[in-house]
């Protein structure tokens, strides 16, 4: 049942990569029409139903992902798993949907944004036919890619075509609501033709207590970013959580793309566990820690040196303020590129998510404390609070290594030269963005040099230093294009 590695992230980065480039299409048309008030009326509304949704799904994704890549090649198993969590799903969801609905009557109706809260809602009842844990799980990735994008390019075009001024956001929100239902469906009918329930041998007890972990694991942003937006929403003002939102979008974005390696890798990883193929697992896991690297660390620098650029381009002048915190944002995004490995990959593959909740459980802690603190003394703000999420989740992550290390004795250097080298080499993109910025000030010019300029010194670099993933990565390509080298 195993399926080409290679060819999984050929159609998992391309939809990562269509994920990236319509959203900055079709984002500033967003952003521009409705504005940052509106917009944090959107952010707020997202904020909301997140924590419900934590509830919701209470973990089926992780969780989900790794118990049916351990059963994949026992098509009894398979069924039963997949009806058991699916049912148990069934009725998290239908109980949260209607605890949101009565919360948000109660504690919001009164709000400017209480409507946009209500409609947003119902994407906890579309999540109800969400089985996208199950697909990736058997590495359906061609599907998913394919389903998406259709979608996704329908609701966008019907946003570029109809939304043209701040009457239409009602209209934007059903959009919204609507096409995330319809893309669920699409893969539930697609699983349900290939996976018929099996209400023999059902268990749900036993699930309970590893996916309340999951809970806490697979929702750390809560914790953490969700927990920013709440704060700056009731301390602050909504205009800020827009400025908030934007930036993290467009990490999001980024970053999304930079996790292709790590999200395809994941049933694979659970599959040689649960055979006890441990050697295999090391090899491919110390393989995809370099690979992310790789990436990650020029995406960082990169967005770093342009975040006025891609605020502007995205958001346009009015969200000019949002440039400090994306900043911060793109700084953050290397903790939690650097936590995601260490959490997904090592601990929770290897069962170990009830010794990571607790450290969860401090961060998100020592978030709310810093951000306390700051309101405290008349210092909190957006920068601020992303600047505390950033501290707090080193702390975590230096927690987590010490557990990978000392108690599992997992054999992984993730700081060594080797690894960290690619942000040493993404450094020299600073000076090179402040020669760019002396000649010019075009946000579009500095944009395309910069990348330019960056992307050639970075490949050059590695081909000089005669780096292995790449020339991996680089004789993958080339086959696949079947061409072959001299």
């Amino acid at each position: 049942m195993a399926k080409s590695m290679s060819k999984n992230a050929f159609f998992k980065a391309m939809l990562n990569l269509f994920n990236i480039i319509l959203p900055i299409l079709v984002g500033p048309v967003i952003t521009r029409v409705f504005g940052p008030d509106l917009y944090g009326y959107i952010g707020y509304g997202e904020s909301l139903t997140a924590y419900f949704l934590i509830f919701a799904s209470f973990g089926i994704y992780q969780y989900g992902l790794r118990e049916v890549s351990r059963v994949r090649d026992d098509k009894v198993k398979l069924k039963q798993t997949f009806t058991s969590l699916f049912i148990f799903t069934t009725v998290t969801n239908i109980v949260t949907s209607a605890a949101y609905m009565i919360f948000v009557s109660i504690v919001y109706k009164n709000q400017p944004y209480f409507y946009t809260c209500i409609i947003l809602g119902f994407n906890l009842v579309s999540n109800l036919f969400y089985v996208e844990w199950v697909n990736e799980a058997l590495e359906n990735y061609d599907f998913i890619a394919i389903k998406t994008m259709i979608v996704r390019i329908i609701y966008s075009a019907l946003i570029v075509l109809c939304v043209r001024n701040q009457k239409d956001f009602l209209f934007y929100l059903y959009l919204v609501v609507f096409f995330n239902l319809l893309n669920n469906i699409i893969s539930f009918i697609y699983i349900k033709k290939r996976i018929n329930f099996d209400f023999n041998n059902l268990h749900f007890a036993r699930h309970i207590k590893p996916m309340f972990f999951v809970v806490i694991l697979s929702n750390t942003g809560v914790l953490y970013t969700q927990l920013d937006k709440i704060m700056i929403g009731n301390y602050i003002g909504l205009t800020d959580v827009g400025y908030y939102c934007t930036a993290q979008k467009i990490m999001t974005i980024i970053n999304t793309l930079m996790l292709t390696v790590i999200q395809v890798t994941m049933p694979r990883l659970s599959n040689y566990l649960g055979n006890g193929s441990k050697d295999e697992y090391m090899i491919l896991l110390k393989r995809i820690v370099k690979i992310y690297f790789m990436f990650l660390f020029p995406a960082s620098i990169g967005v770093l040196c342009l975040s006025r650029e891609v605020i502007l381009i995205y958001g346009g002048i009015k969200f000019i303020e949002a440039v400090p915190i994306m900043i911060m944002f793109s700084i953050y995004m290397l903790s939690i590129g650097v936590e995601g490995i260490i959490a997904n990959q090592i601990i929770y593959l290897h069962g170990r998510e009830k010794d990571d909740v607790k450290l969860i459980f401090i961060g998100g802690i020592l978030n709310l404390i810093f951000n306390s603190i700051l309101i405290f003394i008349g210092k909190f703000s957006a920068t601020n609070a992303i600047a505390t999420t950033l501290l707090a989740n080193l702390i975590v992550i230096g927690f987590e290594y010490r557990l990978v290390k000392k108690n599992m004795k997992i054999d992984i250097n993730l700081f060594s030269f080797e690894n960290i080298k690619y942000f040493y080499y993404s450094l020299l993109f600073i000076p090179l963005t402040l020669i760019v910025k002396y000649f010019t000030n075009s946000v579009i010019m500095v944009t395309l040099a910069v990348v330019f300029l960056c992307g050639i010194y970075y490949v050059g670099i590695l081909a000089v230093t005669k780096d292995k993933v790449f020339f991996q990565l680089l004789d993958v390509f080339l086959k696949k294009l079947k061409i072959k080298k001299s």
